[in-house]
């Protein structure tokens, strides 16, 4: 994952642990392409999108509701944008920004979404301390009903690069934090108000592990990752929240990277399942790993490769998943163009079904650097698209 710099957008409590957990017995996705452009349901842009805006850096979708960041917009203050699907199909119906936004503060890198709760990060605010934003739906309208910041923030700590949200728990990532060996953090709502109620950071992180790099949630789970952790080897965290706390009950590794291999660049759950991307893999060919938990315990079973990737793509550098499917996102292929793949589980083997490309995608479009999935529906970003104004492509899976 490219590191962001205040002066510029992204280029396109002692518990028992269990051991470290990796698995010898992995399981390579076996691809079966098929093209997707026919599946592809809509092309959206905002309605005030220009060059420079990266109109899709972030994307994420619950239901028939989608929120889209593009932090470059109005001088890289940013903005959010939410659409919801109609008989007619795909329309804008909110414009969002943060109350305090300024110039540089990057809203919209991240965003996330979980039923009428959209959440916001803005990594740049106050010299890179950063801030999250919370919006809620109410009668029809969305409005701010609350801004995040973890208790012990500084500059560059670059709090909301990553943000992930379920039902009324929101995990913020802060990997600048500590000198780079990251936090998270956890906040809920309480009586109609957001506060945090955990800092996070993994059983071994050090500094420049980039703890919190990425963050995900699905009920009382929550999963971040350390790309930086032993040499860029990377690793992911599993927390879940018992009797009220939070506490760490495993920590991730692929089968088979090693340093530079960035896993944990990406992260993604969904009931008892999680994605882990890295990019760096094979000299940024990259690969996702899928774990499961059985028992209490979580495990590796399978480990995806798109059917064409190479050096130099970046599979992995975006996550998503929604029960049995999950989509990987390869931004590097085709000079940049970019593209995704689906792969589904059946009778346990995890194979490669669909190839995402957007129907006028070309080099330079990052495609697929941000990618979400809801039942169906996934969403892919192409935040390079016309001049880095950016698009993002709906498509049925």
């Amino acid at each position: 994952m490219l590191r962001p710099s205040i002066g510029g957008l992204l280029a396109i409590a002692a518990i028992s642990l269990p051991p470290l957990v990796s698995s010898a017995s992995a399981v390579a996705a076996s691809p079966r392409t098929m093209s997707q452009i026919e599946r592809q349901l809509a092309e959206l842009k905002a309605q005030d999108t220009v060059a420079g805006d990266s109109f899709g850096t972030g994307v994420s979708i619950s239901g028939t509701t989608l929120v889209i960041g593009a932090p470059g917009h109005a001088k890289n203050e940013g903005r959010a944008y939410v659409f919801t699907k109609t008989a007619t199909g795909w329309a804008q119906v909110a414009k969002l920004k943060g109350s305090d936004t300024v110039a540089n503060d990057f809203f919209g890198t991240s965003v996330a979404i979980s039923g009428t709760t959209a959440l916001v990060g803005a990594y740049g605010h106050a010299n890179g301390a950063g801030r999250a934003y919370v919006f809620t739906k109410t009668a029809g309208a969305w409005k701010q009903v609350a801004e995040l910041k973890g208790a012990d923030i500084a500059a560059n700590d670059f709090f909301g690069l990553p943000v992930a949200i379920s039902g009324f728990t929101a995990v913020v990532g802060a990997y600048g934090c500590a000198k780079y060996a990251g936090r998270a953090y956890v906040f809920t709502k309480t009586a109609g108000a957001w506060k945090q109620v955990a800092e996070l950071k993994g059983s071994d992180t050090v500094a420049n592990d980039f703890f919190g790099d990425s963050v995900a949630i699905s009920g009382t789970t929550a999963v971040v990752g350390a790309s930086g952790h032993a040499k860029f080897a990377g690793r992911a965290y599993v927390f879940t929240k018992t009797a009220g706390v939070w506490k760490q009950v495993a920590e991730l590794k692929g089968s088979d990277t090693v340093v530079n291999d960035s896993f944990g660049d990406s992260v993604a759950i969904s009931g008892t399942t999680v994605v882990v991307g890295a990019d760096g893999y094979a000299e940024y060919a990259g690969k996702a790993y899928v774990f499961a938990e059985t028992a209490g315990v979580w495990k590796q079973i399978a480990e995806l490769e798109g059917s064409d990737t190479v050096a130099g793509d970046f599979l992995g550098i975006s996550t998503a998943v929604s029960g049995d499917m999950v989509v990987v996102g390869e931004n590097g292929i085709g000079k940049d163009a970019g593209t995704a793949y689906l792969l589904t589980e059946t009778e346990g083997a995890w194979r490669q079904t669909a190839k995402l490309k957007g129907s006028d995608t070309v080099g330079g479009d990052s495609f697929g650097f941000s990618v979400a999935i809801s039942g169906t529906t996934a969403v892919v970003g192409a935040a390079g698209h016309a001049n880095k104004a950016g698009r993002t492509y709906v498509f049925k899976v």
